[in-house]
């Protein structure tokens, strides 16, 4: 693992301890990342500015990690070398119907430019690019800016929660099925590279207003739908994920187990400043 540690070595830590080799550095350092990519039979590209926030936080950053890193990573690939691109579903903005992989990419945030740009940097070196739904659950590195895990949160700490733009949908994925794609994707590369795949559950294609209703029936909470500004977040999609169903990949974890875990978690938090967090 290759990691800037952003948020600490915790989570290096607990890699670490599970067996894995993890090495301080950052892919915007070509020669540091060159070196280790040459370490290695495969690549699984993960590193980058994630989220609308942080990339408008600092453009110059967002572009130099999620578009040069990702260049910097590909120009040491070898050629037999196979990689796998964590790319998003933020590259497809608001869309009326469901998007599959022909869908044109509109993305609305510098997040899903500099990921959209760096996904087709990948897949020019034939490498697979994984459009993930949007990534939930309990980790070393916990995150709690994301919906499902944000709304879950709330639920647990402050027993209500504003709701902008209820009827907006957005796909999940528990992290622990997205780490299954990663091995799925390598165990099929000669199947699926050179390609893009959305990557998420099909029943988890929801409204924010059937999130919040699923954290409620654990965590109940006050749920306000609000009209005075909208989400800063403006996406809107529904996501098919055939393509790669089709091949026998199948996620495993439901939304409710999801909610049970990261509502364990937020129990335990006594500052959310520790983490990242928008409150």
């Amino acid at each position: 693992m290759f990691d800037v540690m952003e948020y600490g070595e915790g989570p290096a830590i607990a890699l670490h301890t599970a067996g894995a080799r993890v090495v301080r550095g950052s892919v915007g350092d070509a020669a540091c990342a060159a070196e280790e990519v040459s370490n290695h039979d495969a690549v699984v590209h993960l590193a980058g500015v994630v989220g609308f926030p942080l990339c408008d936080l600092d453009p110059v950053r967002a572009a130099a990690v999620n578009v040069g890193g990702t260049r910097n990573v590909v120009t040491a690939l070898r050629p037999d070398q196979p990689m796998v691109y964590a790319s998003t579903g933020s590259v497809y903005g608001r869309v009326d119907d469901v998007c599959d992989e022909e869908h044109p990419p509109r993305p609305l945030t510098r997040y899903g430019r500099t990921k959209l740009e760096g996904e087709r940097i990948a897949l020019a070196s034939g490498g697979v690019a994984l459009r993930f739904a949007t990534v939930i659950g309990v980790s070393p590195c916990m995150r709690f800016d994301l919906l499902v895990n944000a709304f879950t949160y709330r639920a647990v700490q402050f027993g209500w929660l504003e709701l902008y733009q209820p009827e907006d949908r957005r796909s999940f994925i528990d992290v622990a099925d997205a780490a299954e794609a990663y091995v799925f994707a390598l165990e099929n590369y000669e199947v699926m590279r050179g390609e893009v795949f959305n990557i998420g559950n099909p029943n988890l294609n929801l409204t924010k207003r059937q999130v919040a209703e699923a954290v409620a029936e654990q965590f109940p909470m006050h749920v306000e739908a609000s009209t005075d500004r909208p989400d800063p977040d403006q996406r809107n999609y529904e996501v098919a994920f055939d393509k790669v169903s089709q091949l026998g990949f199948a996620t495993r974890v439901p939304i409710a187990s999801t909610i049970s875990q990261v509502g364990s978690v937020a129990r335990m938090v006594d500052d959310a400043r520790r983490w990242r967090f928008v409150p």
